[in-house]
């Protein structure tokens, strides 16, 4: 077993992307980095778990389970993007990420080259079931 988080929203590519990129980034989206040690992934991360938009605008989460590293992930295809085209422009935008722990909120949020992690704080009380264990947020 492992721990879940969803991810909302997508990445926008700053500028329309050309046929020969669609393709580059298809051979990375969905990959497994260890199968790829030409890609110099410090960061031990296993598949890429994101996918084009169905209009190609951007990148967002493919739905996998277990997925982890997302703000590392969206840099290595940042980073692997330019070393074809050093005038790739990137990506921008937020993807929300809630994991299972209803404290556990967080923003990637891109601009360009830059990708970082937010906290998201909760607006309300966190209450807990005496029943099941659950927490909930209560406003």
């Amino acid at each position: 077993m492992g721990y879940n988080t969803d991810f909302l929203g997508t990445l926008d590519f700053i500028e329309e992307l050309t046929a020969s990129q669609i393709v580059k980034l298809r051979s990375i989206l969905g990959e497994d980095c260890r199968e790829h040690p030409e890609w110099k992934d410090e960061k031990g991360m296993t598949y890429i778990d994101l996918k084009l938009t169905d209009d190609f605008s951007g990148i967002e989460w493919d739905n996998s389970e277990k997925s982890y590293d997302m703000p590392h992930k969206v840099k290595l295809v940042v980073r692997l993007m330019r070393e074809t085209w050093p005038e790739f422009k990137g990506v921008k935008g937020k993807i929300l990420a809630q994991g299972e722990d209803i404290e556990d909120r967080w923003e990637l949020i891109a601009d360009g080259g830059s990708v970082v992690e937010r906290e998201v704080p909760i607006e309300g009380t966190v209450v807990e079931c005496p029943h099941c264990g659950e927490k909930y947020v209560y406003n």
